[in-house]
């Protein structure tokens, strides 16, 4: 089954749930909501498009499954899963003045700062109120406490992993160490909580919960990169946004850290000093990297960390069709163009 096919499964049963949520909330404020989820155009006229990957929660729903056989008590808790995730897009376009997202405007541009984070706000309360409906599925109140404890400091660490991005703009370089540790927080933390949310409401093994948490936080951590050089080197017909617009953004991705931890730091300082990037200034930048074959180092270090999650999967000893297809999304989320 491809990656592609894998996910439109899982993303429709979680749009399925996720849309009980908002039923009977008529408010703007909900179809600001729904805006971002894909559900509603630019008119909140009801439309089908691309929503995302919604690769969060069917982790969640894959690894419930690989030890369950089932995944449909774990369906609230993915819900809230991908509440928390776009939450936090819709915050992050205000603070990076993104104007568009998912080749759409983005919620502040369409209907103004303010109101969007106020969505932003409402859409992580929602996040928890869904992660409560795990009581009508019967589950203990221990496993509820659980799955709410990480979920929340999942939220503190991609609130610490935003400040660490935002700080890092500011300053001339940052050391890789550094980078890793933003890019755990910012990104890889949500995705090591859906695998860890997933396996602690299907098992009491300790074992078995650390190595999934452990492949998410692996995964994550590629994820990140690959959407590091996504963000230099993608396509614009495929990601939407024009070549290198991390560089236009003066982004501190792992391309550019790896150049400050080489020989042509100071060119690359020199060149992000200045208040805007001129087009010679961004191939300079290009070149830069290119001869220093940045890419090629940041795929092997994506590489690497999706094979030590790949391992950790394999510690759980358990063969089933939940944990092919988990395999084959962490290929995907590896190999992917946008």
């Amino acid at each position: 089954m491809r990656a592609e096919d894998i996910l439109k499964e899982y993303a429709e049963v979680v749009d399925k749930e996720m849309e009980k949520l908002f039923e009977n909330r008529r408010y703007l404020l909900y179809d600001m909501m729904r805006y971002h989820l894909g559900w509603l155009d630019e008119n909140l006229r009801k439309v089908e498009q691309y929503r995302g990957k919604r690769f969060r929660p069917t982790l969640c729903l894959l690894v419930y499954s690989s030890i369950a056989g089932v995944y449909d008590k774990a369906l609230p808790a993915a819900v809230a899963i991908e509440l928390i995730h776009n939450f936090s897009l819709i915050h992050d376009d205000i603070e990076d003045m993104d104007e568009e997202r998912r080749h759409r405007p983005t919620v502040w541009k369409l209907f103004g700062i303010p109101h969007a984070i106020n969505a932003g706000d409402g859409m992580h309360v929602l996040a928890n109120i869904a992660a409560l409906k795990l009581r009508e599925r019967y589950v203990s109140s221990d496993k509820i406490l659980d799955v709410l404890e990480i979920l929340n400091n999942a939220v503190m660490n991609l609130c610490e992993g935003q400040f660490l991005d935002m700080s890092f703009q500011d300053r001339d370089t940052i050391t890789m160490q550094e980078y890793m540790e933003m890019i755990y927080k910012k990104t890889a933390s949500l995705i090591e909580a859906s695998c860890k949310i997933g396996a602690i409401l299907a098992t009491d093994d300790e074992e078995i919960v650390n190595r999934f948490s452990s492949f998410g936080r692996n995964i994550g951590l590629a994820f990140q990169i690959v959407d590091d050089i996504i963000g230099i080197w993608g396509k614009e017909e495929k990601t939407g946004k024009p070549v290198a617009s991390d560089i236009r953004n003066k982004k501190k991705s792992m391309p550019i850290v790896c150049v400050f931890e080489s020989d042509r730091r100071d060119e690359i300082v020199e060149i992000y000093r200045k208040e805007k990037l001129s087009e010679e200034d961004i191939e300079k930048v290009l070149n830069i990297l290119n001869e220093l074959n940045i890419l090629e180092v940041c795929k092997k270090e994506a590489e690497k960390f999706k094979k030590i999650a790949l391992e950790e999967l394999e510690k759980t000893g358990i063969k089933n069709e939940p944990i092919e297809k988990i395999k084959t999304l962490a290929e995907f989320l590896i190999e992917r163009e946008y």
